[in-house]
Formats: structure tokens, C-alpha cells, sequence
């Protein structure tokens, strides 16, 4: 079950399968709403309109924006398919929140990476409440899970991208490093416990961001929005050159 406007819509834009679309009753016309109507149409997918709280239902109370989908079970794409010569690819080494997840993967998508990889254990995958929270970035943007962190990691390296760590405790602060470079693989460790041990020693390098307040560390969606959108400026600066 997939809720929201956007998502539903980014899920029909990426002619992603769906079973139905339901529709509350009682919805002002809108241009988004029009468009979800179109879309859906033209892929065949049946709409159906249905009180409100039949939604409500199905969706188990989450914000809905009186539209919802029931799609087949989230496709992830494949590992190999994320590198390339000017790849930068989001690893998350045991995120667990679904909002955190799904945030990450929104600002992943906003900061034009290539895509996300996530473990298979000990992590959040990509949900219906993921999705939600990513407003239609995880219909549009690959994520792939893999058995272990660890090898994925070191096939990125053999694929030429350079493995980068955000780390509280790294000796480079974010803005002056020279290691956020394409090709890229960007690590974020777990909430509140970082970065494990084993991925840890497979990064070329570890950076930090500074802070000058007292408390010690950042929610790892903001810290990793502030990684990759300093990865975005710096794209964005080389390409002008």
C-alpha cells in the first residue's frame, strides 16, 4: 500500500506496477489529482473512489492526502547498476528509522545521487511508510539491498568509486576535504552508534562535519543531507569550470 499524492503520482510517472488506485470521495479537483487520473488510464490501472476512511484504513491512520495505491512489493535495483564513471552512490551502514530512510533517500534523489544501498539485516527497506516519507523520490531513485555492507562497499572500490565516511571523530571536516570527488560512495553509519568497525576500516576516508554548539552529534537524515548536498555544490562548481 502506497499513500500521498506525490508518491502515487511519481509511481504511475515511473510506470512502477499498481493493482488499483483509490481515491477519497469528496476530493476538490486538482491539477495533481487530474494527472494521477490521466496517468492511470493510460497504464490501465483501475481508480476507484471510496469513503475516506476506507483509506484511513488501509493505511493504517498515516497521511494520506486522500489517495493511495496498491502496488506489488517494491523492486530494488541491483547493486552494479548504481556505479559508473561519475557515480555517487548513498551506503547506509544500519539505519533502522523508516522516516530517517526515507528522508535520506528524498535528499539522495534531490541531490542528483545515483542511488542507495542498504543491508539486508539490521536495516529499514523500503517500505510503505518509506515511500510515504520520500514523496516519490523512491519511485524514481534505485535503491539496493544487499547481504553485506562490507563486500558491497569493497565491489564499489573495484568499480573506481572512492568510499567516504561521515564520522563525528574524522580528522577532515566536510568543507575542506579533498575526498568528495566523483566517482563517490558516501557511508552513513547507524542512529546513535555510527559507523560499525568493519565498515569503518573499508573507507578510504573519513570526514566530519563541524558544529559548534554542545550537543555532540546530528539526526543521521540531517547529517547526510548536509554531506550530500556539499557533494552537490562541489559537482555543480567543477561542471562550471
Amino acid at each position: 500500500m502506497l499513500s500521498g499524492r506525490r508518491p502515487v503520482l511519481e509511481l504511475l510517472r515511473a510506470r512502477r506496477p499498481a493493482e488499483r488506485i483509490l481515491l477519497a470521495a469528496g476530493l476538490a479537483p486538482s491539477a495533481v489529482l487530474g494527472e494521477i487520473r490521466r496517468r492511470a488510464e493510460e497504464a490501465a490501472i483501475p481508480v476507484k473512489v471510496v469513503p475516506r476512511l476506507e483509506i484511513d484504513r488501509l493505511t493504517d491512520g498515516e497521511s494520506h492526502q486522500g489517495v493511495a495505491a496498491i502496488t506489488g512489493r517494491y523492486r530494488y535495483a541491483s547493486l552494479e547498476s548504481l556505479f559508473g564513471p561519475d557515480a555517487a552512490v548513498l551506503f547506509l551502514d544500519g539505519v533502522t528509522d523508516p522516516h530517517n530512510l526515507g528522508s535520506l533517500i528524498r535528499t539522495a534523489e534531490c541531490c542528483g545521487f545515483g542511488g542507495v544501498v542498504v543491508p539486508t539485516h539490521r536495516s529499514a527497506g523500503v517500505t510503505g511508510a518509506v515511500r510515504r516519507v520520500a514523496a516519490g523520490a523512491a519511485e524514481v531513485l534505485p535503491v539496493a539491498r544487499v547481504t553485506n555492507l562490507g563486500r558491497a562497499l569493497d565491489q564499489a572500490k573495484e568499480a573506481g568509486l572512492w568510499i567516504v565516511g561521515l564520522a563525528g571523530e574524522a580528522d577532515e571536516d566536510l568543507w575542506s576535504s579533498d575526498l568528495l570527488e566523483s566517482p563517490l560512495g558516501m557511508v552513513l553509519g547507524a542512529e546513535g552508534t555510527g559507523l560499525s568497525k568493519n565498515i569503518r576500516e573499508r573507507c578510504d576516508g573519513l570526514v566530519r562535519i563541524p558544529q559548534k554548539g554542545r550537543i555532540g552529534s546530528l539526526n543521521v537524515a540531517v547529517a547526510g543531507a548536509i554531506a550530500m548536498f556539499e557533494v552537490a555544490r562541489r559537482k555543480k562548481s567543477s561542471d562550471t569550470l
